[in-house]
């Protein structure tokens, strides 16, 4: 069974600058959870804390009720953490992943058994005998996770544990991390700055930036609710630009309608919309006018980047006519790829979905 986290009134300082602040934050037995973040917002340093590596400037940090601090290393027989850098040492991949069960003791025949399982699960037990420092970058990452499963750990905690993989590998290792992760009610908490890892098989997500929490949540709800444009900007959307809601709910982006309505408060706002929300309009209609920049073939969608009172990137279906360089068209947003986040702090539910209506059709066809 894994073990349940948390965390109050937790503040790390240093060199005289808070780099992580955490009110209250509670990771439940067998939750995966999930650190999005950009480089710099504190995940690592999260991590550290949770392991007991590091102790916190204020505040405390718990296993099951139990200081990670004051217990550091009962704590660590508990938790394993796979570093951003696998750090294997220069023998065979067998005995890198045979080490930490010789700190515990094991005894050798059940060592024999954990680690080829272990090895087996990533699909790397044909390494077993090679040295180490001849795998592949993908191949050390798959080494340094079965180091850390190979002791069935109570906590899981993972700093970008594809970091460096190119796109093929990176989908072929969460993939394996998945399966090897299926059968197991370990709590694992994966750190990352690439929101398609992050949502992939968490069951929330803490978005940090610049130290604090900006939002916690399910991936559904981080996707169609962020909280504000930085949590926005992190689980994806391409284009976020400022924008005006009048009293009837008509939303402006320099002085021109959008398609947008919100039912929200009016004034100053933000909308966030994917590249795909970014629709062509009837040219004798309503909408943003803005000019076809450059068009660029993508995989199954034009690529187009407009401008006029906003720099847009929009992804247009190969089934539509693509615009040429140096048109300008009219382009309205989609309310399914589009969120409005007003400005006011009075607004108590920033974000929300079915608060946003489409005023008027785009010639996009559905």
């Amino acid at each position: 069974m894994g073990a349940e986290l948390s965390l109050r009134q937790v503040r790390q300082v240093r060199a005289g600058r808070e780099v992580l602040r955490i009110d209250a934050l509670d990771i439940g037995p067998g939750e995966h959870m999930s650190v999005l973040g950009p480089n710099g917002a504190g995940k690592t340093t999260l991590l550290r804390l949770l392991v007991g590596v590091d102790r916190p400037t204020s505040g405390t940090v718990t296993l099951d009720g139990v200081s990670t601090a004051r217990r550091g290393v009962e704590v660590r027989r508990r938790v394993a953490y796979a570093t951003q850098q696998p750090g294997l040492l220069s023998t065979s991949v067998r005995r890198n992943v045979e080490l930490p069960l010789r700190w515990r003791k094991v005894p050798r025949r059940e060592r024999a058994r954990l680690v080829a399982e272990a090895l087996d699960r990533l699909r790397v037990a044909h390494l077993a005998d090679r040295p180490a420092q001849t795998l592949s970058g993908g191949e050390q990452q798959r080494v340094n996770l079965a180091r850390a499963l190979a002791i069935d750990p109570e906590v899981l905690l993972l700093d970008e544990p594809a970091a460096g993989l190119d796109a093929q590998t990176r989908s072929a290792f969460f993939a394996d991390l998945e399966q090897a992760l299926a059968d197991r009610a370990t709590t694992v908490v994966q750190v990352s700055h690439r929101a398609e890892e992050a949502l992939r098989f968490a069951d929330r997500v803490v978005v940090l930036v610049e130290g604090s929490v900006h939002q916690v949540g399910a991936p559904e709800a981080l996707h169609h609710r962020p909280a504000d444009a930085s949590v926005a900007a992190l689980v994806g959307y391409d284009n976020l630009v400022s924008a005006t809601v009048r009293t009837d709910g008509e939303v402006l982006v320099g002085g021109a309608p959008t398609g947008l309505l919100h039912r929200g408060p009016a004034g100053a706002a933000t909308v966030a919309v994917f590249a795909g929300g970014v629709l062509l309009a009837d040219a004798h209609g309503p909408g943003l006018p803005v000019r076809v920049a450059r068009v660029i073939p993508g995989p199954g969608h034009h690529v187009l980047a407009l401008e006029g009172a906003v720099s847009l990137l929009a992804h247009l279906p190969m089934r539509v006519q693509a615009p040429l360089t140096g048109d300008v068209v009219r382009v309205v947003f989609d309310p399914v790829l589009s969120v409005v986040l007003p400005d006011s702090p009075a607004d108590p539910t920033p974000g929300v979905l079915d608060g946003v209506e489409l005023a008027y059709p785009s010639r996009v066809p559905s």
